[in-house]
């Protein structure tokens, strides 16, 4: 093909920019413009219902150009520079966008290439469901953007322009491989890959660089060879510097002041020594507290609390790099043993031998210059309890054998753990629903879990294999596990009630347990408090601060105006690249027990400041939740059922074994719910419960499902005619946008998912008369 039948080649350019259009040109990828030929999407793509040019008018709102490609399209047009957008979107939607921003009609300066929209079915393409996409070739993303490009790069040279290209996602490698130098934007898709790949690129963040260094080229100050080897060299120094920092943590061949700042570098406290320290109140000399500034101490008594007189503590030195002195040690092993532990030969090992400590602690330490940045490096160390003690934090280890101070702490199961080396960090997890638009929710009410093993309140059956004495938290946790694993659900929320306060003397390790199994499988999941949890050694603002910490946690304090502890929301966002919430969690602390026990007796209500929260919350939020253009949910968890969990007159289905246990006062809550739109709310509390109750408003029509979770831990109670533990699951479909609740058991029916039922269909409460259609 000759230059003169190539249309970009009209007024014979030096240089052809052909580029990308979302995430490239637009500051963020939009789901109706990277349409992709998949079955999933097509489904997804028969639900949009809105008119054609309701979508245009939508997307000129809420899309955005990059400001910097405004002056390069002007730059280019006065350079003769065309500019060739090659996209897997839709050509008239990018043509309205470019007259709007642009404020100029794409003309021959401006070309695009891209898929076409078409009427659907006989219909205009501005009436409901009356357009569709019509793909631009068969290729996997409906354009292979390669294909245009090809002719230009064949041209001979003298005739063949200069063909740059820009992009974003892996779409945009079969283009960049035709074309003489790639700008891949910075932390999107195609760098990932580049870099992978060892595929040479440009990177760039907006199209000001790109513009600059486009100009350069096109007037002869740098040549793209010039370009790509300042990228190689970039590249090769890159390489020249981890290779020297990969030298320097394993030789230390850079000084100090340079090492220092370094990313290798723990900038943070190791620690130079370990010890056990006992006091006694009855001794004046006695010391509870580190005489030392450089010593600190595990607030934990390691007897908990259990001896009259006497407590003991784990002691620690800890020092940053620069703080050490010469004769200051890095501890970078420790073991607990009655005798001195095995040496095992490492070429590699920095340590000395074993120093003992009391307590049957042996701890392994080294001079070695910067010992501290090693990942063998102890730099953090607790305490917990209990023969099942397990740490859900990254990088911590519990120790296997109990310290062996005394009969004492060998009864107690007092471990220790401990941290090595930096300590990672760990983004929040964004809960999303799946491609095939499907989202499970498990609700985990009552685990009722011990500081140690914890005894078993009316077990069902008693023993769970013949002869086998029932332990209360493993038998729970293995309930838990088994679930998790046959269900895989996609989110858990923890209703309250997760440790037992009453046998839970160090409540941390049992808040540890409760949590482990989800952090092992890397389950976001939320938490809020019941009337026990905070029975123990910890009140629920300590609690808290704990599990915000916690990997894949999305509990939150909330407002510190609001009452309680534990009111927040969680935002699970819309399959694909979606930042729009699919559906909206809101979860609220129900308190314990009455302020106001002679004029309501039981439990606290929900208090109006958080009523005032939740309206306004959901208030404030709904004008987001309107631009998704599929159906949005939200839901409600609490603890404490509300009162019209007892109006048997409603229709209800599951058991109903005990009283409801709601507050006296009724605070309106329910009310609140069904104004602000929410579809079910769902408690614990009374274990023995397990309905799904529909209220209806003034109408007659459904308005709010109230369910209870039922008690899943051994922990608790029981009885009431032979109860058997069980959990409850929400399985979402958001394509019909439809909701499906059932419970398994822990006992018997252990495969049967009971009482299955459908409570939403079409994004609203439907009632019983639709179950059948489960």
């Amino acid at each position: 093909m000759s230059a003169s039948t190539l249309p970009y080649m009209k007024t014979n350019p030096k240089l052809i920019f052909f580029t990308d259009f979302d995430g490239t040109i637009t500051l963020e990828d939009r789901a109706l413009l990277t349409l992709l030929r998949s079955d999933a999407f097509r489904d997804m793509l028969d639900s949009i219902k809105t008119p054609y040019d309701e979508c245009i008018e939508y997307l000129k709102k809420h899309m955005k150009l990059d400001p910097h490609f405004v002056e390069f399209y002007k730059w280019s047009k006065e350079n003769n520079v065309p500019i060739v957008v090659l996209s897997s979107g839709m050509v008239p939607v990018i043509r309205a966008l470019f007259e709007t921003f642009l404020d100029d009609k794409p003309d021959d300066h401006l070309y695009i290439v891209a898929n076409e929209v078409e009427g659907r079915d006989g219909k205009d393409i501005n009436t409901e469901g009356g357009w569709q996409i019509k793909y631009h070739d068969d290729s996997h993303f409906g354009h292979d953007k390669s294909l245009e490009i090809k002719p230009y790069a064949a041209l001979p040279d003298g005739v063949r322009p200069t063909l740059l290209y820009a992009g974003d996602g892996v779409s945009d490698l079969s283009a960049a491989a035709e074309t003489d130098l790639l700008f891949a934007k910075k932390g999107k898709d195609l760098v990932t890959f580049c870099e992978r790949e060892k595929i040479p690129f440009t990177l760039f963040e907006s199209w000001e660089s790109i513009l600059a260094t486009t100009q350069d080229i096109l007037s002869g100050k740098v040549s793209v060879k010039t370009v790509r080897a300042g990228v190689q060299l970039a590249i090769f120094a890159s390489f020249v510097a981890l290779l020297v920092v990969t030298l320097d943590n394993r030789f230390r061949v850079l000084p100090a002041s340079i090492h220092g700042h370094l990313p290798s570098h723990y900038d943070g406290y190791a620690i130079t020594d370990i010890t056990v320290v006992t006091c006694s109140s009855m001794n004046v000399f006695s010391n509870c507290q580190p005489s030392q500034e450089s010593w600190s101490q595990v607030d934990k008594d390691l007897y908990l609390r259990t001896g009259w007189t006497s407590s003991a503590f784990i002691r620690f030195e800890r020092k940053k790099e620069e703080e050490l002195l010469p004769t200051d040690k890095v501890v970078i092993d420790l073991k607990i043993s009655r005798l001195v532990p095995e040496y095992l030969e490492d070429p590699e090992d920095q340590g000395g031998t074993w120093e003992q400590r009391p307590g049957g602690l042996w701890l392994r330490r080294t001079a070695k210059r910067h010992a501290s940045d090693s990942q063998k490096a102890i730099t953090a160390i607790d305490v917990l309890f209990g023969a099942d003690a397990v740490d859900p934090r990254i990088g911590w280890e519990v120790k296997d054998t109990p310290l062996l101070l005394d009969s004492r702490t060998e009864g107690l199961e007092t471990r220790i753990s401990v941290r090595r080396g930096n300590p990672p960090k760990t983004k929040k997890p964004v809960p999303r629903i799946n491609e095939n638009g499907r989202f499970k929710i498990m609700q985990l009410a009552d685990l009722h879990l011990s500081t140690g093993l914890g005894a078993c309140r009316d077990p069902v059956p008693a023993e769970p294999v013949p002869g086998q004495k029932c332990e209360a938290d493993p038998r729970t946790l293995e309930f838990v596990e088994r679930l998790l694993d046959e269900e895989q659900p996609d989110f858990v929320v923890l209703s309250g009630d997760q440790v037992n306060g009453e046998t839970s003397r160090d409540a941390q390790s049992a808040l540890f347990k409760s949590v482990k199994l989800l952090v092992d499988r890397k389950i976001p999941y939320a938490a809020i408090f019941g009337n026990h949890d905070d029975e123990g050694d910890l009140k629920r603002p300590e609690l808290m601060e704990i599990l915000e910490d916690l990997p894949y946690s999305l509990s939150a304090a909330g407002p510190e105006e609001v009452d309680g502890v534990g009111n927040y929301y969680v935002e699970v966002l819309g399959r694909g690249s979606t930042a729009h919430s699919a559906l909206t969690l809101y979860l609220l602390d129900s308190h314990s027990y009455s302020p106001d026990e002679r004029q309501f007796r039981g439990y606290d209500w929900i208090k109006p400041s958080q009523i005032r929260w939740f309206k306004n919350t959901a208030q404030g939020l709904k004008a987001k939740h309107h631009e998704y253009t599929y159906m949005h949910m939200n839901m409600a968890f609490i603890h404490i059922p509300v009162p019209e969990y007892r109006e048997a007159g409603n229709y209800y289905r599951g058991n109903w074994s005990e009283v409801p246990t709601a507050p006296g006062f009724n605070s309106g809550f329910k009310d609140a719910l069904e104004e602000e739109g929410i579809l079910f709310v769902s408690c614990g509390h009374d274990h023995v419960n397990d309905y799904c109750m529909l209220n209806r408003d003034n109408e007659e029509k459904p308005s709010l499902w109230m369910c209870y979770g039922g008690g899943a831990g051994f922990g608790g109670y029981g009885g009431y005619g032979g109860y058997v533990r069980r959990v409850r699951f929400y399985d979402f479909d958001m394509n019909p946008g439809r909701v499906v609740t059932y419970k398994r058991l822990e006992y018997g029916e252990t495969e049967a998912k009971i009482d299955e039922m459908m409570i939403i269909d079409g994004g609203t409460v439907k009632g019983p008369e639709q179950e059948n259609q489960v």
